[in-house]
């Protein structure tokens, strides 16, 4: 008998409609540095971060604790196997295009599977409330089915600006990434967007900006732009996948501003383009949980296997080993 295939990519979006187990993650490798000729690493990326949102994944969660590895300062909360399609299908993955970077071939430890634990606040997009023209003329609706869309129409001038949401004092404390989808009727380019927490000035905000004028990103105007970004305490740089292009985008903290202490005040959105509309849908806070590589059980021609663990703890000697991130202000 012949071997059979299995289109994993097919069969993981048949079972998100059935089961919870098959879901969307964010595939997140953080940048790579060159080291000198005694191994510590220097200032230069020798490979960018690679930022995927909506892979699908099938998770297959154990429940688990390590308490020996509590001893070296961290313990192992929970352990799971993941499958997801092989490698290069998600090189290839809408708008990610990475099939000739050969500095991506191949699965590391470094790797975190960024999986979508709760919303912790969904911003509304289903009517014009709370949406307000900045510094753009601009008029707001909800539009599709239910509501699903709001849509932003900007005047002839300025070409440049913001516009905003406010709904002071709504819960985000336990969100640790922002996520939206966008695309757009004519020529407009995404340049930022910053996030106010319980006051207006800079001291207040957590900003994720495009790093230059290059970096801002023509939105589509067939498919729709995933953007899925962190909004935590220790963060500097984060980028858009566009074409196959990356986008680099600084992201800044205020002196005030910090996670898990202060509530929304207000999202500021910034844009440049005129006389064209902006469709923003799924724009949401989520609380996410991290899975680490740790090891890889299967590989071959179809999908790929990993076994995963999810680790707390604050011992810095380890955690890249574990890709620990640190929630806490």
């Amino acid at each position: 008998m012949g071997k059979i295939g299995i289109n994993m990519t097919g069969l993981l979006k048949k079972l998100s409609f059935r089961t919870g187990q098959s879901r969307k993650i964010t595939y997140y490798r953080p940048p790579i540095y060159d080291k000198d000729d005694y191994g510590v690493e220097s200032n230069s990326v020798v490979s960018n971060e690679i930022n995927v949102p909506n892979v699908n994944a099938y998770i297959r969660n154990i429940v688990d604790k390590d308490y020996v590895v509590e001893r070296g300062g961290h313990t192992i909360t929970g352990k799971a196997r993941i499958y997801l399609p092989n490698l290069t299908t998600l090189k290839n993955y809408p708008n990610l295009n990475q099939d000739t970077n050969n500095l991506f071939n191949d699965i590391t430890g470094f790797d975190t599977l960024i999986d979508y634990d709760r919303t912790v606040y969904a911003v509304p997009v289903s009517s014009n409330t709370g949406w307000a023209a900045g510094t753009m003329d601009a008029s707001f609706s909800g539009e599709g089915y239910g509501g699903t869309t709001l849509t932003a129409t900007f005047g002839a001038t300025p070409v440049s600006g913001t516009f905003t949401y406010t709904n002071a004092g709504i819960n985000i404390l336990e969100s640790d990434r922002l996520t939206f989808q966008l695309k757009a009727s004519g020529t407009l380019y995404f340049k930022g967007v910053n996030v106010y927490a319980s006051g207006t000035t800079a001291a207040w905000k957590y900003g994720i900006n495009a790093s230059s004028t290059s970096s801002n990103v023509l939105i589509p105007t067939g498919s729709w732009l995933t953007v899925d970004i962190p909004y935590t305490s220790g963060t500097s740089l984060s980028s858009i996948y566009k074409d196959g292009t990356r986008y680099g985008f600084s992201v800044t903290q205020g002196a005030t501003w910090k996670n898990g202490i202060f509530a929304l005040n207000n999202l500021e959105f910034d844009v440049s383009g005129a006389s064209t509309e902006l469709y923003l849908k799924n724009l949401k806070f989520y609380k996410s949980s991290e899975w680490s590589v740790h090891r890889v059980n299967d590989y071959n021609d179809e999908y790929m296997v990993f076994d995963c663990v999810r680790t707390t703890g604050v011992r810095d000697k380890i955690r890249r080993a574990y890709g620990t991130k640190y929630n806490t202000p």
